[in-house]
């Protein structure tokens, strides 16, 4: 095969199919089907979506940059983010909280009044049988919406990720080809090499678990009024423990951001020691200096700054 010739590949099973498929994830199994018949192999891989493609998300979200610092004298990158994805990022929001706080909650509930159905005494009926059977198809229903909803709500968010990764990747790259030989000479090899192979990573953790900073405080307000309701003051005493340990994850946080980032700058200085050692592997060779340099390479590997 030619180098410039394109590979043509089959189109990607999710594009195309209907709700159904896509929630339960039946758009998978031809690749199942596949790799069942035979090994898989480099051929068998689909397309990819044209939702993920690197250009289109670089464009976008170049644009919203470009903006930001046309109108603003204090150019914010979040709001160049709100405004290419903060649609489908609300859109993710609002399906969490309804898990989170009308399928999850109502669960529990429900099976507390089906548990008070069988243990209430035969001469006061608290819930009827028709309550009863109700409660019950809560449970199942709620069950049910859980693991479709649930599992296609973390794929869409990995979906969503991926793309904020892809296009900070590809403004990266547009960034690196545009710089002057004079700032290139200040920024090593190293650093331009750890934003899209390690630092743009953390987008795909930070998106998981955006949401929950303003959803799980409404959450622990709307149980901790339930738990009163029901139980009184009692039920506070274990909301109040529980948070006794927010300072202490404020400050280990606080704590692993200061050594995450020295872990990048040492980081920066191995791959930039790489870069150069195998820039000059030939003098290495010709001179046996091969010892020197793996010990000079190990001693990199185990140095760490605290």
């Amino acid at each position: 095969m030619e180098r410039n010739q394109k590979v043509k590949r089959q189109p990607n099973h999710r594009k195309g199919a209907n709700f159904l498929s896509f929630i339960t994830f039946a758009f998978t199994v031809p690749t199942f089907r596949q790799g069942y018949r035979k090994d898989l192999e480099e051929d068998d891989i689909t397309e990819h979506l044209a939702a993920h493609d690197s250009k289109s998300l670089g464009n976008k979200l170049e644009g919203a940059w470009n903006k930001e610092l046309k109108l603003n004298k204090k150019p914010s990158l979040y709001r160049a983010l709100l405004k290419v994805f903060g649609v489908e990022f609300f859109f993710l929001g609002i399906l969490l909280f309804f898990l989170e706080l009308v399928v999850k909650i109502a669960q529990p509930l429900a099976l507390s009044q089906l548990i008070t159905y069988f243990t209430q005494s035969q001469d006061k009926e608290l819930v009827n049988k028709s309550e009863a059977l109700m409660y019950a198809g809560i449970i199942v229903g709620a069950s049910f919406i859980n693991v479709l909803a649930g599992h296609s709500y973390m794929m869409c968010l990995q979906h969503f990720g991926m793309k904020l990764r892809v296009a900070f990747c590809s403004l990266v790259y547009r960034k690196s080809l545009r710089l002057s030989k004079s700032v290139l000479g200040g920024t090593t090899i190293g650093q331009m090499v750890n934003l899209p192979s390690n630092d743009v990573n953390r987008c795909d953790r930070a998106v998981i678990n955006a949401h929950n900073l303003w959803l799980s405080p409404l959450e622990t307000v709307v149980i901790v009024g339930i738990l009163y309701d029901l139980l009184g003051f009692t039920s506070t005493v274990g909301i109040l423990f529980m948070a006794l340990f927010i300072p202490l994850q404020m400050y280990l946080g606080k704590k692993t951001s200061e050594y995450r980032l020295k872990t990048a700058l040492k980081t920066d200085e191995r791959v930039r020691l790489m870069n150069e050692i195998i820039s000059g592997i030939q003098v290495i060779k010709m001179y046996t200096w091969e010892k020197p340099f793996a010990k000079l390479v190990a001693t990199a590997r185990r140095l760490v700054i605290f």
